[in-house]
C-alpha cells in the first residue's frame, strides 16, 4: 500500500501569485484614492476662487448700480483699460474708488480678495465705463481673472477663473 502525503501547506508559486494579486490591487486602490483626493483639492480652490470673485463683485456692482454719481469721465478716457473708478454713494455721498492695485481689487485701498488664497492676473483687472449719448446712464464694464496665489507645478493647484460683468447705474 501506498501512502499519501498530505500537504498541508501553500506551495511557493501559490504564494507569489497571490502576493502579485494583491499587489496589483492596492495599486489601483492606492491610485484610484490619490486622484479622488486631487480632485477634491482642485474643487476646493476653485469654489474658494469663486466665492472670493463673486463676493467682490457683488460688493462693487451693488454699490455702482446704486451710486449718486459717477466721478469719472465716461466714455473712458484714451486709456484702452482703466485700472479704476471712482463713485459718490447716494446714501452718504461718500467717494469710493475702486481699482486693481498690483495683485487685488481694492476699495478705497482695501482689499476686496483674501489675497492669501487668490490674486488677481498680472494685467487681467479694467473698468470701462460706456454711455452711448449724454441723457443715458453709464454702462461700467468690470472684468478681472482670479489665479491661485501660490502656484505649483500640479494641475490640481492651478486655476484659472474669468469674471466679467456690467452695471448700468440706475440714479445718474
Amino acid at each position: 500500500m501506498k501512502k499519501f502525503s498530505i500537504s498541508k501547506g501553500f506551495t511557493l508559486v501559490e504564494l507569489l501569485t497571490v502576493i502579485g494579486i494583491l499587489t496589483v490591487i492596492g495599486s489601483i486602490a492606492v491610485g484610484v484614492i490619490t486622484t479622488t483626493l486631487r480632485g477634491t483639492r482642485k474643487t476646493d480652490l476653485l469654489e474658494l476662487g469663486r466665492q472670493e470673485g463673486g463676493s467682490a463683485l457683488s460688493q462693487m456692482v451693488n454699490s455702482i448700480r446704486f451710486a449718486e454719481s459717477l466721478n469719472s469721465t465716461c466714455p473712458s478716457p484714451p486709456n484702452p483699460t482703466p485700472t479704476s473708478i471712482t463713485i459718490t454713494s447716494l446714501q452718504d455721498h461718500a467717494q469710493t474708488t475702486y481699482s486693481c492695485t498690483g495683485t487685488t481689487i481694492a476699495s478705497n485701498g482695501a482689499s476686496l480678495l483674501d489675497t492669501n488664497s487668490v490674486v488677481t492676473k498680472a494685467n487681467s483687472c479694467s473698468f470701462v465705463c460706456t454711455q452711448p449719448t449724454l441723457s443715458d446712464p453709464p454702462t461700467i464694464t468690470i472684468q478681472f481673472t482670479l489665479v491661485p496665489k501660490t502656484s505649483t507645478g500640479f494641475a490640481e493647484t492651478n486655476f484659472t477663473l474669468p469674471f466679467q460683468t456690467s452695471v448700468t447705474m440706475r440714479n445718474y
